[in-house]
């Protein structure tokens, strides 16, 4: 297993709202949890399918004909960016695809919006695809694993599951438009008091 760090940008009404997703401990959901409030164990299993992954990352806005409404809507995954490197064959160069950059333009929605909050967290990756583990998030950006095209690889997607719990979450930042720079500056931090280390899961012990 891989622990990865990533971050969640996304763009809420105020900054009570972004840091009440810290305060009341209840973690990163996926929109399915939270447009229906209540999921069950095998609900998950039934929502965990590659089906259902590949339309989360390749036809999220989508219509879902089950439900007449976009699949992102009720989607049980947590899209998450964690960099990625695309080889530019025609120039011989590597181009660098920032995680905080991503989370950025999707938290502001494209540059729709002048801020956005950013959630930096870690969650536990499997080696190669695990779709039906909840507790594993699965590597979209690896070509390795993920081989068939998508028009998003560059966007250096991790996907968790259903939730990425409280205390993988170190911190949120608040970032705004500097108007006269024309750059997005990070205006506050708010960390999470009960935040837990990844360090704690590097030591394997064996069976006594």
């Amino acid at each position: 297993m891989i622990i990865q760090w990533c971050v969640k940008g996304v763009h809420l009404p105020s900054d009570h709202e972004a840091k009440q997703v810290i305060d009341k401990g209840c973690g990163l959901l996926c929109n399915w949890w939270r447009r229906v409030d209540e999921i069950s164990p095998p609900e998950i299993r039934d929502k965990l399918t590659p089906a259902n992954l590949d339309r989360h990352v390749n036809h999220f806005d989508e219509i879902d004909p089950s439900t007449g409404s976009p699949f992102s809507e009720h989607s049980p995954f947590i899209s998450l960016s964690a960099g990625t490197v695309e080889r530019d064959v025609l120039t011989t160069t590597n181009l660098v695809h920032r995680a905080r950059k991503t989370a950025l333009d999707f938290g502001t929605q494209s540059g729709r919006h002048d801020f956005a909050y950013l959630y930096t967290c870690w969650v536990i990756l499997a080696p190669r695809s695990a779709v039906g583990i909840e507790g594993v998030a699965e590597e979209i950006r690896d070509l390795n694993a993920y081989r068939r095209y998508s028009a998003y690889q560059t966007e250096g997607e991790v996907t968790a599951k259903i939730i990425v719990p409280d205390n993988q979450i170190s911190h949120c930042e608040k970032w705004e438009l500097h108007r006269k720079r024309k750059l997005f500056v990070k205006a506050w931090t708010w960390r999470n008091p009960r935040f837990t280390p990844p360090e704690v899961l590097t030591n394997v012990r064996e069976l006594i």
